[in-house]
């Protein structure tokens, strides 16, 4: 029954992991892409013991995703199916180890709601990292348990023990939240000195082989954190503030957090869209009764050890949820998953045994007979059906309601994807203007689309020009041209008015590009011939002599600016508008910014802005693009009449300056435009 059971129910978790693995996510998710990429630097080599991409990540997972790249191509579809098989694997080990602490209801139990669970589901088919944590982990308590259980003296007793060890020492590699995981052994061998001392007889040498090897593992990623304290981002966007009022003596925010956490299984769930349908908790209102049921009779049996073992890992592996914020969030409490499905497991089983009794005191005081009647057909069929009831919520709540939510396709890029989608099954080889709203390429959380679009798109002969159309409007060369829009359905609405001409209002619309309300695909037949702005007056900077500068001024040896054009004066406190023509004369330079400063006199800054809204190393010769400059504003305190201005390029990992030419003549690295007057 065992074997069987535990068979099926595997079969059920690979098939809700596998099931249409590219549609749930919608896309590909920041950590997804982070994941991918350090993959990629495993591949050539780069074999670290943390990579401080994306806020610092331990390496194991990125190691086990690695080899699946080459096999199955190097696409979003290779990370969940890699994901979903570390899953399983860590699905198994959590089986195996309530088994041993208990009997193999509570462990089919537990299988069972693992998975089919959305907790386990989303990590899972969401390519998260923490995943790795769970095989790790799990298998740490079994080898302990059975190194508990071992004969005294005994060989196997040690080698348990070492298992135990390595297995712990490697969850250190897996995710953060498994630094806390060696307080659970250490409680739990305190709870046995001082409930069941005799337990802990011959165990020293064993223990102590256990406890050096988890550290002799351990020891090389502490010291690389404490010589690179940068790496552990805890206080990226304030996650630490509840640990950091506690440490500095305001206990309110962790206690907050802490009964937020603790709520988390049956009341109130996660808030955020990264993890979970907001709000909604680990467990439905049948399961959850058994959740809370099972922690009831582990707390009314804490003297045996096997229910004391697992509410000691319940309580430790929530801490990191505890100190952190917003509250509860799964995502930093994984290692409950470890044994939190054996709660309903205990409360069924205990429930059956009930059964069990009760049937057999009325069948012997009705028949005489003391044979028990068999409840083993209950128990199936009990499980059955609260695995049926576990099974349809989460189904819904993935599949169907965590898709839908305000803010998903944004974070999970839908329409980029749809966007590649799109262009893997058009014939078309006509050049591409692909609008993303964001492309910063410094930003320590988000990733400009281009990197996204290596791994969401199978063709390898598109140019695609990457830009924000709030922003800037770019004209690949060449005739026939199309604009994809995967952000809106209206893209007339995002272009400012200032960037649009006749030509663009004009263009025809691509049918059928993407899902209603996913984006909108434009395509020009002819690219206009001519550019507006055109014209406008320039001079060479003071230290460059001053004088006027006939457009186009060449900007390095791959942009010209063609001309620009100011919309208006603007009063004290009131933005500048103006743009500025380019034209593509190479391949530029990656990760350009273009600086816009507005100067009381040539040295004197008023204000600034520094933006290039493209992937500037997209651009192709002969492209042209237009840029908005519209976040400057004059001081409100401005008193004075007119304001200089000056552009210039600059690369944003050197900050050196791309220098102006005047022919085959150098002329300084910075070109002034025409004097801003204010509007009084």
């Amino acid at each position: 029954m065992w074997l069987i059971g535990a068979t099926a129910l595997l079969l059920l978790a690979a098939y809700l992991r596998y099931r249409v693995p590219l549609a749930v996510p919608p896309g590909l998710g920041m950590d997804e892409l982070i994941a991918l990429q350090i993959s990629e630097q495993v591949l050539d080599g780069d074999l670290q013991l943390f990579y401080e991409a994306g806020q610092g990540r331990e390496p194991i997972f990125n190691y086990w995703l690695a080899p699946w790249l080459p096999l199955m191509g190097r696409r979003v579809f290779t990370l969940r199916v890699a994901s979903s098989a570390l899953s399983l694997l860590g699905l198994a080990a959590v089986a195996v180890l309530a088994r041993r602490l208990f009997d193999p209801g509570v462990a089919l139990a537990s299988l069972a709601g693992g998975a089919a669970s959305f907790w386990t589901l989303f990590a899972a088919r969401a390519g998260a990292r923490s995943v790795a944590m769970i095989p790790f982990a799990a298998l740490s308590g079994y080898l302990f348990w059975c190194g508990l259980a071992s004969p005294a003296q005994s060989r196997r007793r040690s080698l348990f023990m070492i298992g135990a060890g390595l297995c712990l020492g490697l969850t250190f590699y897996t995710f953060t939240a498994a630094r806390v995981l060696p307080a659970v052994f250490a409680l739990f061998l305190l709870y046995l000195w001082v409930f069941h001392r005799p337990r802990l007889t011959g165990l020293g040498r064993p223990l102590l082989l256990g406890a050096i090897v988890v550290l002799l593992v351990a020891l090389p990623l502490f010291c690389y954190l404490r010589t690179h304290p940068q790496a552990d981002q805890f206080d990226f966007r304030e996650f630490n503030r509840p640990l950091a009022a506690l440490m500095s003596g305001d206990p309110k925010p962790a206690l907050q957090t802490s009964l937020a956490t603790l709520g988390g299984f049956a009341f109130r769930g996660d808030p955020l869209i990264f993890d979970n349908v907001p709000g909604r908790p680990v467990f439905e209102p049948l399961t959850a009764f058994l959740f809370l049921s099972g922690v009831a009779v582990a707390l009314a049996r804490w003297r045996q050890p096997a229910y004391a073992f697992i509410l000691i890992w319940l309580l430790v592996s929530l801490i990191p949820g505890m100190l952190s914020q917003p509250a509860p969030n799964f995502y930093r409490i994984v290692g409950a998953q470890v044994v939190a499905f054996a709660f309903p497991g205990l409360a069924i089983v205990e429930g059956v045994r009930w059964l069990r009794r009760q049937y057999w005191i009325k069948n012997q005081s009705s028949t005489g007979s003391s044979r028990p009647v068999r409840t083993d057909a209950a128990l199936v069929a009990i499980l059955a059906l609260i695995l049926l009831v576990h099974l349809a919520g989460a189904w819904r709540a993935y599949f169907d309601t965590w898709p839908v939510v305000e803010g998903v396709s944004f974070f999970w890029q839908s329409g980029l994807a749809e966007a590649a989608r799109y262009l893997d099954d058009a014939p078309d080889h006509s050049p591409v203007a692909l609008c993303t709203v964001l492309t910063y390429e410094h930003d320590p959380w988000w990733r400009p689309a281009w990197q996204s679009m290596v791994y969401l798109l199978r063709r390898t002969d598109l140019d695609i020009r990457y830009y924000d159309c709030r922003a800037t409007l770019v004209l690949p060369a060449g005739q026939a041209v199309r604009y994809l829009f995967p952000e809106t359905s209206e893209p007339l609405s995002l272009i400012p008015a200032e960037l649009q001409g006749e030509w663009l209002a004009e263009a025809a619309p691509i049918p059928d590009f993407l899902p209603a309300g996913l984006g909108a695909a434009l395509e020009l037949d002819d690219s206009p011939q001519t550019l507006e702005p055109n014209s406008g007056l320039a001079w060479w900077p003071p230290e460059a002599g001053g004088d006027p500068a006939p457009l186009p001024v060449r900007f390095g040896d791959s942009l010209a600016l063609l001309g620009y054009r100011r919309v208006a004066s603007p009063g004290p406190g009131q933005p500048l508008r103006l743009v500025t023509a380019w034209e593509v004369l190479a391949t530029p330079p990656p990760r350009l910014v273009l600086f816009s400063h507005l100067l009381a006199d040539p040295q004197t800054l008023a204000a600034q802005q520094d933006s290039l809204p493209l992937t500037s190393h997209s651009l192709r010769p002969g492209d042209r693009f237009l840029v908005l400059h519209d976040q400057i504003a004059i001081p409100s305190d401005s008193s004075a009449e007119q304001y200089l201005f000056s552009i210039g390029l600059y690369d944003s990992d050197t900050m050196a300056r791309l220098p102006l030419y005047d022919g085959d003549r150098q002329r300084g690295d910075r070109l002034f435009l025409e004097a801003v007057s204010v509007a009084r």
